[in-house]
């Protein structure tokens, strides 16, 4: 079985306000970027991200020989959030994530974040963005230099709403990864501003990763940036053969608890608010 030695890191960039999430564990890569205004997607990717972030360590078997099931579990948070809390309605995320399983590596995709693997020195994006200068290239309507500069180059036609039929839009893609390989998945604060080839030259340089997720984070600093920053890089490792590691981080909106969402948590999670939140609660 395969292991994966990772590290996130999260930053608001030039907006007021930090709508990404992220979750770096052994078992489970995940960034979350939420939309639909600055409450509504901070809420919508911290309940997708605590919802993930036990299948990070793998304290939950919930679902988790089912990709498709894991995601659907995390939308329907968000559906009983704005059940109980109609103002939170028109919230949404996207979501990237490699989760570890039996069979090896999943990519787990819906939205404009994006997964990459680099293996042998070659940088390769494995997700397929859900946006409409996406489709217009793949249509051959669109030049990828004409789809930077487009008016729409942000707007997504697929993200989890809490709708019945969100699932049917993800993507599940098998990965060809090794040990020795390593993984990214990132918000397109990072990936609009900083160009493949520095990416695949942060990322080949060396060092753990946490020192790359620090690098390709002020990378995109230096862009000049755009949006909220977040990545996630991660090492594929052999398991060791006893015990291994099984610390998670959080970074980003599912670390910030503030009214909007302690009150979606409350929706969804009767009792004790999940660990590592209960601090943060407003006042």
């Amino acid at each position: 079985m395969l292991v994966l030695d990772s590290s996130a890191v999260s930053t608001r960039g030039p907006r007021p306000d930090n709508q990404d999430s992220a979750i770096a564990g052994p078992l489970l890569i995940a960034i979350a970027d939420g939309v639909g205004g600055n409450v509504g997607g901070a809420v919508a990717s911290s309940l997708v991200a605590n919802w993930l972030a036990p299948l990070a360590t793998g304290s939950t078997g919930d679902g988790a020989d089912d990709p498709l099931r894991i995601v659907a579990s995390a939308n329907e948070r968000i559906r009983a959030a704005y059940t109980e809390r109609p103002r939170l309605r028109t919230m949404a995320t996207t979501m990237t994530a490699v989760l570890v399983d039996a069979q090896g590596l999943a990519l787990l995709h819906i939205g404009d974040s994006r997964g990459y693997l680099l293996s042998e020195g070659r940088l390769q994006q494995v997700s397929t963005d859900h946006t409409l200068v996406q489709a217009l290239i793949d249509a051959g309507s669109l030049t990828p230099a004409e789809a930077k500069v487009h008016p729409q180059r942000s707007a997504v036609y697929a993200a989890l709403h809490g709708a019945y039929d969100d699932v049917a839009a993800v993507d599940v893609i098998r990965l060809e990864a090794r040990p020795g390989d390593r993984l990214m998945v990132c918000s397109d604060g990072l990936s609009d501003v900083v160009p493949l080839e520095v990416l695949c030259d942060l990322l080949g340089a060396g060092g753990t990763p946490a020192e790359t997720a620090a690098r390709l984070r002020d990378a995109a600093l230096a862009g000049p940036p755009t949006d909220n920053i977040t990545v996630v890089v991660a090492d594929v490792r052999e398991a060791p053969a006893a015990g291994g590691p099984t610390r998670i981080s959080t970074v980003g909106a599912a670390t910030e608890l503030r009214e909007e969402t302690a009150e979606a948590l409350e929706a969804v999670w009767p009792g004790p608010m999940p660990v590592g939140l209960v601090q943060h609660r407003p006042r």
